[in-house]
């Protein structure tokens, strides 16, 4: 049962959902508003059954983001924005890589920004996922400059759920490519309860824990400038003898904005 990169960024996905962290008086949006950011990412995991490891891998990826608001429907009230967020990454090792695509319809309003659907294309994968809210999530609530927590709502991906908090953690100064960055407001995404099912090898695992934690270091004006993404999960299906196999997997995703950044109003 060999583990591929794949297999482990779909049980991964629904843990975090990678998205600049606005608000109208914190990041501008405006079609043709652009981002562009190095990408580090560390994947890891082991399939492990009655207590010995069968299979494991260990793999760092590099690469860019790029996020951008490419349309608006401004006869929408409030505005709807169309967003997208692509990610290019390679193994550092050699080997194939990586670009998935999360596309979103967003709004913003007096409480925050919200999200209304969301659209990822992964590759090697056939099949897009597509998410409609109803209620849409108030992905980021202007309470974090109050450093404040609320609730975003619960993300979904495919057949599993993660109910997001979140909360202001205050105010900090960040060095990125693109420069130094002072009086950054610090925002902090939680997932704790994740649930469901994935598919991996043509069977169907449960997922019986996993965490997830997003930090963002917004600068007012220039929006996202740094990202911290970890994620944990641990998921079993019953073996040939009746026992279970089980998958856990972790990663970490940095990413630092670039200069060159597009920022309209």
């Amino acid at each position: 049962m060999p583990i591929t990169r794949l297999k482990i960024q779909v049980l991964l996905g629904v843990l975090l959902l990678a998205l600049p962290a606005s608000a109208t008086d914190i990041i501008p949006c405006a079609v043709g508003n652009r981002w562009e950011y190095d990408t580090v990412k560390l994947l890891r995991a082991s399939v492990v059954h009655q207590g010995k490891v069968l299979s494991a891998m260990r793999e760092t990826s590099s690469g860019k983001s790029v996020y951008e608001i490419v349309s608006e429907d401004a006869k929408a009230s409030p505005v709807v924005y169309d967003y997208r967020e692509t990610n290019y990454l390679w193994p550092t090792g050699g080997g194939k890589g990586d670009t998935n695509t999360t596309q979103l319809r967003i709004t913003t309003g007096e409480d925050g920004l919200r999200i209304i659907s969301t659209h990822q294309e992964r590759s090697g994968e056939d099949k897009p996922e597509t998410q409609t809210y109803d209620p849409p999530l108030l992905y980021f609530s202007k309470l974090a400059e109050a450093g404040k927590s609320w609730d975003v709502g619960t993300m979904r991906d495919g057949e599993t759920r993660n109910p997001i908090s979140a909360r202001g953690a205050g105010r900090e100064t960040v060095t990125v490519p693109a420069g130094t960055f002072r009086n950054c407001l610090k925002v902090v995404y939680s997932g704790d309860q994740i649930s469901g099912v994935v598919e991996m090898w043509d069977k169907q695992f449960t997922i019986t824990s996993g965490r997830s934690r997003g930090i963002y270091w917004i600068a007012e004006g220039v929006g996202v400038v740094k990202e911290l993404e970890v994620s944990t999960s641990t998921s079993e299906t019953p073996g040939p003898d009746g026992k279970q196999v089980v998958v856990e997997a972790a990663s970490c995703t940095v990413s630092e904005l670039r200069p060159g950044y597009v920022v309209k109003k």
